[in-house]
Parts: structure tokens; C-alpha cells; sequence
């Protein structure tokens, strides 16, 4: 029996999720603070981890990152108020499996959580109809800006050059890796795709390179890399900006001598891949500031590809929505057969942070709480029919950690990101120095600077 577990500080809704899971044949165990769901994360094996946004003694962002440290591969869905859904999408860049938002709807739940726990398919089938270019769950559409970029897609597939994919958080620039790997001469060989953002700062070099037994503690066994494990195909390094200096001098090292060593190992081993990377930040200004080394930069830029956001196609969303529902229709058993003028008009108007990603997401809901037929307005929230007052509520989140010195503690979202604000421009713009200031280290300073989307 599958075993889950339930963080939130939400007695009521708890047990009501308790209870549901375990009346669909799941094993459920509840915490009510990230201390205590640390303590049962270390007890027992968890197949997926279900936590809220918020928590009395930290915030779900810090508490997954540590649940990753623990656990990797563990599923975490974050809950959330649909006022949070924007944050909840940056969360699912620094890790998170999906998020769901509140009020629960159990049969979405259930769905989520079959989905992740599913075990792996063979490839999926690829169809092409319309426009719709289907892997999973990425399509295409018609519009001229993403025909071009797919156009640039296939040029470079045939050949062996490094790509970097640029794009805002769920515009599916994985999909796109795919794309060219499938397109490749590499094709037959194997596609690895690994999340840098979501693997903790100490296992970063493991998880790339390997490791022997002993090399460090907790390495109870050698372990091969995604380098080697992705020998004659394509390794798509994903949020790569992320990495940290020293990791970045390695990948630098490994993509030029073509060659790699576990950690704690002396021997070489020649390798052989295709590095498609993908970024949702400026990496050209994270080299301007020190944060990305320049000479790696230009090695991974040998040709690029930038995928426009889905509010700048809206011709496209209209190929988006009839996928959309006609999956969420397969997944929950519904019979929805399109959407009434005022949602279409909804829909098309928009701004869609969250791209592909947050349309499932609230196309999925909407399949869900429709009563008739057809989508209406009443089958959204209100932050998506009016999403210009949503956007100037202010959201707060709790401390980052119990027991710590930094200033941040105890701050609401807004005051936080002004502190944060206030402090680097008093430190003359030089962030080592203001997270020193704020007594955290510099990848949480910048892990919030992208949270609170602070441009400086």
C-alpha cells in the first residue's frame, strides 16, 4: 500500500484527507508542522508528500527542500489559495512535483496523485493533428512565433551542437529538448532530463558525476552519474543556472575533455552526449554578475532557442483549451464539450503566468466543477476572472526555519521582499554581501529574489 503523507496545520482538513485516501486504498499519516513531518519523513518511507503553502513553523518552500535532501524522487504537491498560484508555480521550478489549489476537490486529488505515483510508460505516442504536436503534454499550436522557434528546433536536431532553451516556467522547454533529441541521430540512445533547482546544493555533484563508496558520508554504495548514465544520447540539464560555482567549473571541465570522474574516484571515464540546457533567467546578466561563469555560458550557447509566453500567442489558446479538456475529460471521467463566449473571452484576456502548466492546471478544475455541458464563468476563480485585483493582494508566508538568527523571521511576503529590496541596494547591489547582512546564504537570497520576482 502506497504511503502519504499530509503536512498542514489544518486539523479539519487533515483528517478529511486522511480519511478519503484511505478509503481509496492509501496509507495516510498526518503532520501538523514541518518539524514533525521531518521527524516522520525520516521514520518511515513516503511515496509522495502532500504539503500546504503555509505552516506555523516554516514555509512549504524551505520544508521541501529539505524533504529533497532526505529524499530526492519523493512526489510533493504543494496546496495552495489560488491567490498564491503564481508562487506556487515558482515553487514547482525550485522542485515541486504540481501543486493543487483550495478549496480540494477530492476527485482532482486523487487523479494528481495517481498520475505522479504512476509508474513510468513506454514512450508515448506522438500525434500530429492541427497543429498538435503531442508528447505528454505539450503541444505546439499555430501561432508564427513558436512555429519559428520549432522550425530552429529541427534545424539544429541533426547535429551535435549544445543548445540553451530559454523561457518562463511551464512554457515546456523540456518538451522541446525532447523534440530535438527525437529528431536527432541520437534518437535510439538514451534522453535523461534532470532539474537542477531541485536537487539540494551537497548532492548536486553526485547526482551529475557519481560517486564511490565512502567518498562521503551517506554514500553507502557507488553510484553511477546522469553523465554516464546518458553515454551516446542527450543530457538536458534543466533551471542550470542554479548550479553552483564549483559544480559549473566541473560540467565546464567534463563538456570540454569529454570525460568525467565520481567522486571520490581517480579514474576517468570518456563520454559521449549531446548538453541541451534550459533556463527561465537572463543567463547573460547572471555572468555580468559573477553568478554564472562566462566561459561555460558560452560553450552551452552554441545555438538558441527562446519560447515566447503563452499571453504573447494567444491564437494558440484556443488549440491549448480543446487538448486541455478533452484530456481532463479522459482523466475524470467527465463529458465537457467546450466553453461558453464569456469563459472563452476569459480565457483569452488571461495574462497566464504559469503558460501551459497553469492553463491544465485550471482547465483541469474547470472540467471538474462544471455543471452542464460546457465551461462557464462560474467554473473559475476569482482570481482568474479578475486577475488585476488578485495580483495587489498581498500573500504571507511564515519564517523560512524555527531556530534561526536571520532577519527575515516571522516576515510577511510583502515585507520581506521589501527587507530584501531595501538591504542589497545598501549593500551597493553586491548580493554576497547582502545575504550576509541578512544572514542567510547567497543561493536562498537568490532563490527568494526569484520567488518574489524582484528586478533590480
Amino acid at each position: 500500500m502506497e504511503k502519504i503523507l499530509i503536512i498542514d496545520d489544518d486539523t479539519f482538513i487533515c483528517e478529511i484527507l486522511k480519511k478519503h485516501l484511505q478509503n481509496n486504498k492509501y496509507d495516510a499519516e498526518i503532520a501538523f508542522n514541518g518539524r514533525n513531518a521531518l521527524k516522520l519523513f525520516k521514520e518511515y518511507k513516503f511515496d509522495l508528500v502532500l504539503c500546504d503553502f503555509r505552516l506555523p513553523d516554516t514555509s512549504g518552500l524551505e520544508l521541501m527542500q529539505q524533504l529533497k535532501a532526505i529524499n530526492q524522487s519523493v512526489p510533493v504537491i504543494i496546496m495552495t489559495a489560488y491567490a498564491d498560484v503564481r508562487m506556487a508555480v515558482k515553487l514547482m521550478k525550485l522542485g515541486a512535483s504540481d501543486y493543487i489549489t483550495k478549496p480540494i476537490q477530492q476527485e482532482e486529488l486523487l487523479a494528481l496523485i495517481k498520475k505522479l505515483l504512476a509508474k513510468p510508460k513506454k514512450p508515448e505516442t506522438k500525434q500530429r493533428n492541427k497543429g498538435i504536436y503531442s508528447n505528454g503534454d505539450f503541444i505546439i499550436g499555430d501561432s508564427a512565433k513558436i512555429k519559428y522557434a520549432i522550425n530552429l528546433a529541427r534545424k539544429v536536431a541533426p547535429t551535435d551542437m549544445s543548445v540553451i532553451v530559454s523561457g518562463e516556467t511551464g512554457i515546456g522547454k523540456e518538451y522541446i529538448a525532447r523534440f530535438i533529441h527525437e529528431h536527432s541521430l541520437r534518437k535510439d540512445k538514451p534522453f535523461l532530463a534532470i532539474d537542477c533547482g531541485a536537487i539540494p546544493k551537497e548532492l548536486a555533484n553526485s547526482e551529475l558525476f557519481g560517486h564511490i563508496k565512502g567518498s562521503f558520508t551517506g554514500a553507502i554504495s557507488d553510484k553511477v552519474g546522469v553523465f554516464q548514465k546518458a553515454h551516446g544520447g542527450t543530457l538536458f540539464l534543466d533551471e542550470i543556472g542554479n548550479l553552483s560555482y564549483d559544480v559549473q567549473l566541473k560540467l565546464l571541465r567534463a563538456i570540454q575533455e569529454r570525460v568525467v570522474s565520481r567522486l571520490g574516484d581517480d579514474k576517468q571515464k570518456s563520454i559521449d552526449i549531446r548538453i541541451i540546457a534550459a533556463t527561465n533567467d537572463d543567463l547573460n546578466q547572471e555572468v555580468k554578475e559573477n553568478n554564472f561563469r562566462e566561459d561555460l555560458y558560452h560553450r552551452l550557447n552554441e545555438f538558441k532557442i527562446t519560447l515566447p509566453p503563452l499571453r504573447e500567442r494567444p491564437e494558440d489558446i484556443k488549440v491549448f483549451l480543446s487538448y486541455f479538456i478533452e484530456s481532463a475529460n479522459q482523466e475524470l471521467n467527465r463529458n465537457i464539450t467546450g466553453v461558453t463566449p464569456e469563459a472563452e473571452s476569459i480565457i483569452l484576456k488571461y495574462p497566464w503566468y504559469g503558460n501551459l502548466r497553469e492553463l491544465k492546471n485550471v482547465i483541469k478544475r474547470a472540467v471538474l466543477m462544471a455543471e452542464g455541458e460546457s465551461i462557464d464563468t462560474e467554473c473559475f476563480p476569482s482570481e482568474i476572472l479578475y486577475p488585476e485585483i488578485s495580483e495587489t493582494q498581498t500573500v504571507t508566508v511564515v519564517a523560512p526555519e524555527v531556530n534561526t538568527n536571520s532577519k527575515l523571521k516571522h516576515a510577511s511576503s510583502e515585507i520581506e521582499k521589501r527587507l530584501i529590496i531595501e538591504t542589497i541596494q545598501e549593500a551597493g547591489y553586491n548580493k554576497s554581501k547582502a545575504a550576509k547582512i541578512l544572514n542567510i546564504d547567497r543561493k536562498t537570497l537568490y532563490n527568494k529574489i526569484k520567488l518574489y520576482d524582484i528586478k533590480l
